[in-house]
């Protein structure tokens, strides 16, 4: 292309030929990319730039597959007698990833996506975003060339070679030590107690010193934060000390039958959600008889547990808290502003309304225990639940891409 500079000049100016720029700087650029999705797109441009990514300097190599014990055991009980036995399959630590994306056409109808890694064909498979049931759709194939694609979060659960959850667990999450060479593994277990995974000992371990039932934990801003079902906040230590944080959020709680609380950070601030739940119809699943139990095992004791509850409990609504610093106390907030919360079953998140196709500001998007396919949104502005009965309520858009 020619110009006319001053004094009636020509100059020729060369278009830059993308295939030819340096290695080093292609890597770099590889460097500061943010997901395998990009990394994948990256690769895809021309001949030079995919040969500039190799296994050294490969930021998303395959991650080795952590493999656990299971937490549960069997206990067999006969007269004068009782016999431990433990699941013989090895369970595994899956990690899924949520994504926003979007047609680079329509690039302000964004959609959340939610995805795990096959651990034998390395092939993502898509999931239903609430939890870890797989997505229907009639697409075999995407040309990512096609689309925005960015990550929001990961999320991890313990699973069985047959991917499905792995009895046991009600939380898991990944805390990053500096300096060592596994990254730590910490859950809650169905009895509320925290434990993490010896690598040396292959075993779960309980943290000591525990006198409370948690129901979340969190990794925020590099401190690992516990919350107990009287809303009070722990912090972990990275040497296995728990600690209590802050002042407890009893006084505010709601009275009914069942407490379940969830940490969530919005805008670089720490949330609690208390659901509020009532009993339902009494569930008639047995268990395994008067001589069969289920224990939870780690290195202090086995601890008996149930494996059905006697009822069902049902999601009522939705109250949300945040620490004022100037009182030190846990205040009700009416308002999420632009953002909405996000309650799958693996951890909590918020996402700012306006990205996502549909999506309502000022609400909690979340599914119910036993019936995890069907979404549902709370209202914070009206305490009203609207079910996603059909794809036709435009604020359940953003769960239903429809590319695919």
């Amino acid at each position: 292309m020619s110009q006319t500079g001053k004094g009636g000049k020509q100059r020729d100016e060369e278009m830059v030929d993308w295939s030819k720029l340096p290695v080093d700087l292609l890597r770099l650029i590889v460097l500061r990319l943010f997901s395998l999705v990009e990394l994948i797109r990256f690769r895809s441009i021309c001949s030079s730039w995919r040969s500039s990514v190799s296994n050294a300097n490969n930021p998303f190599q395959s991650r080795p597959l952590i493999r656990v014990n299971p937490i549960i055991v069997v206990v067999i009980s006969i007269p004068e007698h009782e016999h431990i036995m433990g699941f013989p399959d090895v369970k595994f630590l899956s990690r899924a990833t949520f994504f926003r994306v979007s047609l680079s056409s329509s690039p302000h109808q964004g959609r959340l996506i939610k995805s795990d890694v096959d651990i034998n064909t390395r092939k993502l498979h898509l999931l239903n975003c609430l939890s870890r049931f797989p997505l229907e759709h009639s697409c075999r194939s995407l040309d990512l060339l096609e689309f925005t694609v960015s990550e929001i979060r990961q999320v991890y659960e313990v699973q069985d070679c047959y991917k499905q959850s792995a009895l046991g667990f009600k939380r898991v999450v990944i805390v990053k030590d500096a300096g060592d060479d596994h990254h730590r593994i910490l859950v809650i277990s169905w009895d509320g107690k925290i434990r993490d995974w010896n690598y040396i000992a292959e075993e779960w371990s309980r943290i000591p010193d525990q006198t409370t039932e948690f129901t979340d934990i969190i990794v925020h801003k590099g401190l690992t934060y516990a919350l107990d079902s009287q809303g009070i906040v722990w912090l972990i230590s990275s040497s296995r000390s728990i600690y209590r944080y802050g002042p407890s959020l009893d006084e505010n709680i709601t009275s009914s039958c069942c407490r379940d609380m969830s940490f969530v950070e919005c805008c670089g601030e720490l949330y609690i959600v208390e659901r509020l739940l009532v009993k339902n119809d009494i569930n008639t699943n047995g268990s395994y008889g008067h001589r069969f139990s289920l224990a939870i095992h780690d290195d202090v004791e086995d601890v008996r547990c149930k494996l059905f509850e006697s009822y069902i409990l049902k999601t009522v609504g939705f109250k949300v808290y945040k620490m004022d610093k100037d009182l030190m106390k846990w205040m009700e907030v009416k308002s999420l502003g632009g953002n909405a919360f996000v309650m799958d079953t693996d951890g909590c998140f918020s996402i700012l309304a306006r990205d996502f196709y549909g999506c309502l500001r000022n609400a909690i998007y979340f599914t119910s225990k036993g019936d995890e396919t069907e979404i549902k949104v709370f209202k914070l502005d009206d305490g009203r639940i609207a079910t996603m009965s059909e794809y036709k309520q435009r604020c359940f858009q953003m769960f239903v891409p429809s590319f695919l």
